[in-house]
């Protein structure tokens, strides 16, 4: 009796640790087979399965940021927001274009809607420019009645020269076949007759054109100002010219380079072809190359298939490649420090190196006269 009631206490004791083992294994937070999140475990049947304990859900939400499969997800989401990011930069850039473009257009169209005003303002300057049979009858045999004749403008700053009137300064040109417009004129290097088509000398106009700014000119003749391509065509009509380039540094020391050269028109992107070799103390820096076309960031043509050197640098020009020459970059009154910045400036690689902004540049053309170059 007494060994009876002896193994009944200890099965009842075997019984209850054993219960006591299994409700604290029903509370573990082990992995799935497949190792994502947590399975909560009970032992035995139970009305309602106990609720998992906070420390559980923890170790479980850990486990699922730590996940390989997650943690990809999450990549792919962050690439995918950064394709988004930079899509949206690409429309931005591109809509900065457009507005520039518009700013040129308006800039350009600014004279003409002064000079409307004018008129408007001073009636007695309009003039009735209706045409009939009897009105033009009534002026070819009326007396006084002859019609004032249109103003002659010389062709060029060179033909002031060899007409024996040189002049310095703006003065208005017509070239056969073109309206007249202003040109700065330059009669003091190497005989005169120069025409300035390009000046950079206080950083007062922003160079960081688009294509039809540099089409038609830009900034103003008393400081910095770009003629125009189109106008320098219509100057040159694919015709030999000089171009003297003149440099200036920020220690004071000055440079010039001069060679033969012609320019096509617009349907050609205003090549410029290299016609003999550079003249000066300076190595050539245009590149190996007999034509170059113009580039700006809006229109790529340059030389360099993988790059728009317009964009890269800044400004337009005659690229060959990115690292050579660019008289059209940002103008800056002290040398920057960092590296990025210079590649932005005026530069002559062969010269003060590929990183050196040059304080000054002029660039003055004028007709071969026969007999001379080659």
């Amino acid at each position: 009796m007494w060994k009876s009631g002896l193994w009944l206490r200890q099965k009842s004791k075997n019984r209850q640790h054993h219960r006591e083992k299994q409700i604290q294994e029903s509370f573990t937070c082990p992995l799935s087979a497949s190792g994502h999140g947590i399975r909560f475990l009970h032992a035995f049947q139970l009305r309602k399965p106990p609720a998992p304990p906070f420390s559980c859900l923890l170790v479980g939400t850990l486990q699922q940021l730590e996940s390989p499969n997650l943690v990809g997800l999450q990549n792919s989401k962050i690439e995918e927001l950064f394709q988004k990011v930079k899509q949206q930069q690409y429309r931005m850039d591109k809509q900065n274009l457009q507005i520039k473009s518009l700013q040129s257009k308006v800039n350009m169209m600014l004279p003409l809607y002064a000079k409307g005003n004018e008129m408007e303002k001073n009636p007695k300057q309009k003039m009735d420019v209706r045409w009939s049979p009897d009105s033009a009858a009534n002026r070819s045999h009326g007396a006084g009645s002859t019609l004032p004749e249109a103003p002659k403008f010389p062709l060029g700053c060179h033909q002031l020269f060899l007409d024996g009137s040189p002049s310095n300064g703006v003065v208005r040109i017509q070239p056969p076949g073109a309206q007249p417009f202003d040109v700065l004129c330059d009669a003091t290097p190497g005989g005169g007759g120069w025409t300035v088509i390009q000046k950079r000398q206080d950083g007062s106009v922003d160079f960081d054109q688009l294509w039809e700014a540099y089409k038609t000119g830009f900034g103003n003749m008393s400081g910095d100002f770009w003629l125009g391509l189109e106008k320098t065509h219509q100057i040159m009509r694919d015709g030999r010219f000089h171009l003297l380039i003149e440099l200036q540094d920020w220690e004071g020391n000055a440079q010039t380079v001069q060679f033969l050269f012609s320019l096509g028109g617009e349907e050609t992107a205003y090549t410029l072809s290299l016609l003999g070799p550079i003249l000066g103390e300076l190595e050539n820096a245009m590149g190996d190359f007999p034509q170059l076309p113009f580039s700006t960031r809006d229109r790529d043509h340059d030389l360099k298939g993988d790059a728009n050197c317009a964009k890269h640098l800044s400004g337009g020009w005659w690229f060959s490649t990115c690292g050579h020459v660019n008289l059209n970059g940002r103008y800056f009154r002290s040398i920057p420090r960092q590296r990025h910045d210079r590649k932005q400036g005026i530069f002559w690689k062969t010269w003060r190196g590929r990183y050196y902004p040059l304080r000054s540049t002029v660039m003055k053309i004028r007709p071969v006269e026969l007999g001379q170059g080659a």
